[in-house]
């Protein structure tokens, strides 16, 4: 946090004050995820790669969503991933910084995901699409 940038006492703003306050972090926290992931799932998906000397170039990773007892989920065991030469691969990006990422990206959604919804992550030029 920058010195310069000092926050109120939180006790003294009102309740609608703090409302404002606790939603402009949450669209800041989300819009520093979503400029983060496509690297970090790009990056998953290289080390993944890389463990079995696999040197395709991926450009584009699809998430579909897995349900738990507390929600639905990004499944990051079944990314399916186009490479630049037009093939396909499912790849487990599970115990990688991307499933990290992916959890946290779903904790900033405005609503809440359900069985149909996907995540596309494009890598050039970085971009995501949930639909």
């Amino acid at each position: 946090m920058s010195s310069a940038t000092t926050l109120p006492d939180l006790d003294t703003l009102d309740d609608h004050e703090l409302a404002n306050l606790h939603s402009e972090a949450g669209r800041i926290l989300r819009e520093r995820i979503e400029a983060e992931l496509p690297t970090t799932i790009r990056d998953s998906i290289r080390e993944t790669l890389d463990e079995d000397d696999d040197t395709r170039t991926p450009v584009r990773a699809v998430f579909t969503t897995t349900k738990w007892d507390n929600g639905y989920f990004w499944d990051e065991s079944g990314a399916e991933v186009t490479f630049s030469d037009g093939s396909t691969d499912t790849l487990d990006l599970d115990d990688t910084e991307a499933d990290e990422a992916l959890i946290e990206h779903q904790s900033y959604l405005v609503d809440p995901l359900n069985s149909s919804d996907t995540l596309t992550v494009t890598f050039d030029p970085p971009s995501l699409h949930v639909g």
